[in-house]
């Protein structure tokens, strides 16, 4: 038996698994893409953890599912948003991933920071903030 066959099969599982993680990151940061170019607070609810750290602006608080939800709704009721951009992501070695985009209101512009974290296969928000620039 050549032994460099079960090598190569390690490395095959393992590019595997990473790509499709890869895959699974990128499509979780799209999804939140999307729900924030719309201010859809119930729709960013379903990316959210069960405890959120959350700074509006310099109010940062802890909040639950549902509290988040609720300052979220407020923060697009009073910041409609006018467009969202993504300008750069990234993975931490720790297994988090991390969003830093542009929130654009008619009159403001906000510096958005997501960090996401995999909870039972999913990525879920457990830390956002909207800084005015």
């Amino acid at each position: 038996m050549n032994p460099q066959i079960p090598i190569y099969s390690l490395l095959v599982a393992w590019f595997v698994l990473f790509a499709f993680n890869s895959n699974a990151q990128n499509e979780t940061v799209a999804r939140v893409k999307l729900v924030l170019e719309v201010g859809n607070a119930n729709e960013l609810s379903k990316f959210l953890n069960d405890k959120v750290d959350l700074n509006i602006d310099g109010k940062e608080g802890t909040y639950s599912h549902s509290q988040a939800e609720g300052v979220l709704k407020n923060y697009f009721k009073e910041n409609p948003p006018e467009s969202f951009q993504i300008n750069h992501e990234g993975a931490s070695e720790n297994g988090l991933i991390y969003a830093i985009g542009e929130y654009k209101t008619v009159d403001t512009s906000f510096r958005v920071w997501i960090r996401l974290k995999k909870i039972n296969d999913q990525f879920k928000i457990h830390e956002m903030s909207f800084v005015k620039e």
